[in-house]
């Protein structure tokens, strides 16, 4: 254990002040960082007052899984703010069934949804884990993606911002459909809440934007105040239509966040950044938006939910229970070893 730890003071202690830069693939063309990127947000109550934040997010959870099948169910809200209050909030819910069919996954979901007859190809590079193919329980995840998308463009119209929780890059097969949808809007940016991004000098970003803000005398201004650092890349990947920034939302946080904003952003990125630093004071996450918090909580399905789900439609199966067990066995042995104490 003691090199281990040697190991760890000696990143502590690395300092490094060369030139640097954020490392992406091809499709990004990085901007050296500089002190004079970081931009200070000037919260005005007034911006506050007369907008309205969405804050979307999803749920989901697997109820039943064989190697050919999954049942799953999705819930998708959305929590409006206003004065920084919450004034609205409202849930979708549905159960989604994914099926191999002649070596494809074959989506119906209850009630119908714009999701129902869905197909993907389990090879597919974007869904697969590693050299494996994907599971079916990997196609409810990407049709709650789906989900969160379209509900924020069906409630586009009635809110001046939308705020989606991750990124705004397609990675799934179709996505990159629903999001150009929603950009029509001109309305869109998201918070991601990790971020494992880092530089040519082997830095993560996240630490290396703080300590120039700390360090560097020219950024001591920005000590008390919360700011957003941008450019930082020029984005030329076709399927992430984004600008990409790095925020500190409230002066006394420890956290900064990536967030982006939708190409044709119609909005005032200035106003956006005040209303999201005016709402982000809560001390149970300070510098977080409380509208995430609440709509995370609000879409999440918890695991006694998620029994409680499981005993129902058990139930409902009656005497054909007992035959739908037998294909559960084949993937839900590791479970039962989670159990096991001794």
């Amino acid at each position: 254990m003691d090199g281990l730890v040697e190991d760890l003071k000696g990143i502590v202690a690395r300092n490094d002040s060369a030139d640097d830069y954020l490392l992406m693939n091809s499709k990004y063309v990085p901007s050296r960082l500089d002190a004079k990127n970081f931009h200070p947000i000037k919260t005005s109550m007034q911006d506050v007052e007369k907008k309205t934040l969405l804050f979307v997010d999803g749920g989901n959870s697997i109820l039943f899984e064989s190697a050919t099948f999954c049942i799953g169910i999705i819930r998708v809200a959305g929590i409006t703010y206003s004065g920084n209050k919450r004034v609205k909030r409202d849930a979708k819910e549905f159960y989604v069934s994914v099926k191999e069919l002649s070596g494809k996954y074959r989506v119906k979901t209850y009630p119908k949804t714009s999701f129902d007859g869905m197909v993907f190809d389990p090879e597919d590079e974007s869904l697969r884990s590693g050299m494996e193919r994907c599971n079916t329980s990997r196609i409810v995840s990407v049709i709650r993606r789906f989900a969160e998308i379209e509900y924020a463009y069906n409630n586009s119209e009635t809110n001046d911002y939308i705020v989606m929780d991750g990124t705004l890059e397609a990675r799934y097969p179709l996505e990159d459909k629903y999001l150009e949808k929603l950009f029509s809007s001109g309305k869109t940016c998201a918070i991601s809440k990790t971020c494992t991004l880092t530089t040519k000098n082997g830095y993560g970003i996240i630490k290396k934007l703080s300590d120039m803000q700390e360090n560097s005398q020219e950024c001591s201004k920005y000590n008390n105040c919360s700011w957003y650092y941008n450019p930082i890349v020029e984005n030329n990947n076709p399927r992430h239509k984004a600008e990409l920034y790095f925020v500190k939302l409230h002066s006394g946080a420890k956290y900064i966040f990536r967030m982006e904003l939708q190409k044709g952003f119609i909005g005032d990125e200035q106003e956006l950044f005040s209303m999201l630093s005016a709402n982000s004071i809560d001390p149970i996450f300070l510098g977080y938006p409380y509208g995430l918090i609440d709509v995370d909580q609000y879409a999440r399905i918890s695991e006694q939910e998620s029994r409680m789900l499981q005993t129902k439609i058990s139930a409902r199966l009656g005497k054909d229970w007992n035959e739908l067990s037998k294909h559960l066995t084949s993937t839900n042995a590791h479970s039962i070893l989670d159990k096991i104490r001794f």
